[in-house]
């Protein structure tokens, strides 16, 4: 009997184990190159329901996006070439059943009556212009992490920035292959 239920728990153990690597591979990073310009796709597939979870209650969210290209190193610690940051918000108003979307970054707000939109909206970010390959030497060898940082509340100015300084999930790390891209031009 023992047996038997050692063999149940190692089968309920593995199973669950296999499922979390599958929930960590649910966010996905896209680069590509075009005219000269790094530009990165990321969508985090794990907050979509707690997004909209807040945002159907009722309350406001902020998402802050980070873009960090470091250049890899062998012997020191990685040296940041560039970090980009962009914010977004969702301001629910219950009343008229409609989604106020402010992106922070560029002050663009546009309106939505589907709580959905307003969840891809901030759970999703796609053509962010990262950084000017010319800036980067083809020698070297380049990585992009990216970062999501959530904040359930309404944030009013540009302090936005410090409240994501130190924690955050991460998304996902894509090595740049320059060379490749140099050798296509």
């Amino acid at each position: 009997m023992f047996f038997f239920l050692r063999l149940v728990c190692f089968f309920v153990l593995s199973t669950s184990l296999a499922w979390a690597d599958e929930v960590e591979s649910l966010d996905e990073v896209e680069i590509y190159i075009e005219d000269g310009v790094l530009y990165s796709n990321v969508q985090t597939f794990q907050q979509e329901s707690y997004i909209l979870k807040v945002i159907g209650s009722g309350s406001p969210m902020t998402v802050v996006w980070q873009f960090d290209v470091d250049q890899v190193r062998d012997y020191w610690l990685d040296k940041q070439v560039v970090s980009v940051r962009l914010g977004r918000q969702v301001i629910p108003d219950l009343v008229t059943q409609r989604w106020l979307m402010r992106d922070l970054s560029a002050g663009v707000v546009r309106h939505t009556t589907d709580a959905r939109e307003a969840m891809q909206f901030l759970s999703s970010i796609s053509q962010v212009a990262v950084l000017d390959v010319s800036v980067l030497n083809l020698e070297n060898e380049y990585v992009l992490n990216t970062r999501f940082f959530l904040y359930e509340g309404e944030v009013e100015d540009d302090s936005w920035l410090p409240l994501f300084n130190n924690s955050g999930e991460d998304i996902g790390s894509v090595l740049l292959s320059l060379g490749l891209e140099a050798d296509h031009e």
